[in-house]
């Protein structure tokens, strides 16, 4: 899959199922210096790919704290030490975490060098190593500092989904509804329908799911790079999801508190806007399937959690941004925008309501 951007004669390809170690051998021929970033987990796992003449392996520690100013300092001084030039490629193994991380180097080492996600999660798949987003967070909040940077290409090894665990594969399956909800009714049906156990589904089904969420990141990103309206429907559920995460440290999974935040924008969607009571049972219905909202909050924690909304990234004011849906598949319009700012005592009483009469549906 080649995909064109919005950048003069940038392009990047998708790649699928490749043999890692000869792919990674072949990249070696091709720059100066190569390294790979991973975190320690999944260089247990892959050490034997790695173990490759002239490759420089960088490892972190798993989860979001590795998402940090140390942590990326550390690293850019050794790839200097390293003598990397500009002529070097940089690539990122794993997850969302060091996808971010990873892309966020590339971008501002020697201001840019050359990019390779091989995503191994099925969030970093369908959702993160597409579109260019790089980051780190601040003490203030998640990918609050960060730039956007493409990568030359993303390697998908579907193979990788075969060893991880349940809780992985339903972090995924937040941002696959999302992409139903949002952009594909069809999509979200099928959701609907298919197996509860997601990898016991036909193969050529989980194939097509992944393919459909793909495109439609895809799409959306190449119409709006830098999120100046239609990019942000990418980000229904995240605003009150990410603040979620930062109550919790980000000790809980990203899935898990998207999920949240979709079940509660989508009551804000139904209580102040046109999404209808039977369109936000089903996503409520759906993201109980797959368990998607395990995570939770009290009443004393609601003004903690506007306090992180408000310093989400797409907010302009002193009210805060969402795009929400106005039925399942399309994201709703207003003044030919696709997000709405919404008052605090607004979104107030909606996190109560959901405390109130949604947790334990």
């Amino acid at each position: 899959m080649i995909v064109n951007t919005t950048i003069k004669n940038q392009k990047y390809r998708i790649s699928f199922d490749v043999n890692l170690k000869k792919f990674i051998k072949r990249n070696l021929n091709n720059y100066y210096k190569v390294a790979i970033l991973t975190d320690n987990n999944l260089y247990k796992i892959y050490k034997d790919i790695l173990k490759i003449k002239g490759l420089l392996v960088l490892k972190i520690k798993p989860g979001e704290t590795s998402k940090s100013h140390i942590v990326k300092n550390r690293l850019d001084e050794e790839l200097l030490r390293s003598k990397f030039n500009r002529n070097s490629l940089l690539i990122g193994l794993g997850g969302g975490v060091v996808g971010d991380l990873t892309g966020f180097i590339a971008a501002t080492l020697l201001r840019g060098v050359d990019l390779i996600h091989i995503p191994t999660s099925l969030v970093a798949i369908v959702d993160s190593s597409i579109g260019g987003k790089t980051g780190i967070n601040s003490n203030m909040g998640k990918n609050l500092i960060g730039s956007f940077y493409n990568p030359t290409e993303i390697v998908v090894n579907t193979k990788f989904l075969e060893t991880l665990p349940d809780k992985e594969i339903r972090q995924g399956l937040g941002e696959i509804i999302k992409y139903g909800i949002i952009k594909d009714l069809k999509l979200f049906r099928k959701l609907e329908s298919s197996n509860v156990r997601f990898m016991e589904n036909n193969k050529k089904d989980i194939a097509s799911i992944l393919k459909k969420c793909m495109e439609i990141k895809i799409k959306v990103v190449q119409k709006d790079f830098k999120e100046s309206d239609l990019r942000s429907i990418l980000n229904f559920g995240h605003t009150i999801g990410h603040a979620i995460e930062k109550l919790y440290s980000y000790k809980k999974s990203h899935g898990d508190c998207i999920g949240v935040g979709m079940a509660i924008e989508s009551i804000l969607a139904h209580e102040y806007f046109d999404l209808k009571h039977e369109d936000l049972l089903k996503i409520i219905n759906i993201l109980d399937k797959f368990g998607l909202r395990r995570v939770t909050y009290n009443i004393n924690q609601v003004e903690l959690l506007l306090d992180y909304m408000q310093l989400d990234k797409k907010n302009k004011g002193s009210s805060i941004t969402f795009s929400l849906p106005c039925k399942i598949g399309t994201i709703m319009k207003i003044k030919d925008k696709h997000t709405v700012e919404v008052s605090r005592k607004t979104i107030k009483k909606v996190l109560i309501k959901y405390l109130n009469e949604f947790k334990n549906i």
